[in-house]
């Protein structure tokens, strides 16, 4: 398949809010390359069209992600500043998403320019700040069926973010940090920070491996999502939910007065 023709499919069915079969339902043969170089493609009709490039994400760092996505392996996509919202947009931006789920994130805000070549010992000297981070997602294909190669080319799915206030690294644990997600006051999901990759620190180290291969560079600055702590849950209108990382701090989106569509 075409790779343009796949990023012109993508960028129609989010401006008319609508989903998609896989592109590997009737292209078996699409492969990671593949996925991203769609990827490409799209990140750089984003910039043409006014989009500033502000960060990386990466994405089914989690071993109970992969099983839920049936994608075994960490997948890495591109931020925008298109991405970035206040909790108070969450609300306004909820009818133009068709399945959004959101999910608790740690992230990190790059010191140095990254590129290939980082250790686990070395990232903490690459990071100016760690913060709490709430994504919101909304994949293009119908309840979030895809292969690899389609989530690649689906940008990982990216629809927005939502960051808390950023803190320095110091003597933070990260593994050991504990994570709970809770809706309407109920717990939904709980995990520390060994969710990712064991260690969210390695969501560095593998990001650093992508941008080596790829022969690319993150400049400081950066913002890095190191991948969800927990399973995604649905993002409804009418319900209030509360992302917390202890040490971080906590994200809160009120959706009680909102009106927009209900996710699968």
């Amino acid at each position: 398949m075409d790779t343009r023709d796949a990023v012109v499919a993508l960028a129609a069915a989010r401006r008319e809010r609508r989903t998609i079969d896989p592109f590997t339902d009737t292209h078996p043969d699409l492969d990671e390359a593949w996925g991203y170089a769609v990827q490409d493609l799209d990140l750089a009709d984003r910039l043409a069209a006014g989009e500033r490039s502000i960060g990386m994400k990466l994405g089914l760092t989690s071993a109970a992600k992969q099983e839920r996505m049936a994608v075994h392996r960490p997948v890495v996509g591109f931020l925008t500043d298109a991405h970035l919202l206040a909790t108070g947009e969450v609300a306004r931006r909820l009818d133009s998403w068709v399945q959004p789920r959101i999910e608790p994130e740690i992230a990190f805000v790059t010191a140095v320019d990254l590129g290939g070549g980082l250790t686990r010992a070395d990232a903490p000297t690459v990071v100016a700040s760690v913060l709490v981070a709430a994504e919101i997602l909304d994949s293009r294909f119908t309840g979030y069926r895809f292969r690899l190669p389609d989530v690649l080319a689906d940008a990982t799915s990216a629809a927005g973010v939502l960051l808390g206030e950023p803190r320095p690294v110091g003597d933070l644990d990260l593994a050991s940090l504990a994570c709970r997600v809770e809706v309407d006051g109920v717990l939904e999901h709980e995990a520390t920070g060994a969710a990712v990759l064991g260690d969210p620190w390695l969501a560095l180290v593998e990001l650093s491996a992508h941008l080596g291969r790829r022969g690319t560079m993150l400049p400081a600055g950066s913002l890095v999502l190191a991948g969800a702590l927990t399973d995604a849950v649905p993002l409804t209108a009418g319900r209030r939910y509360r992302l917390v990382v202890d040490g971080l701090g906590e994200i809160v989106v009120d959706l009680l007065g909102a009106v927009g569509a209900v996710s699968p």
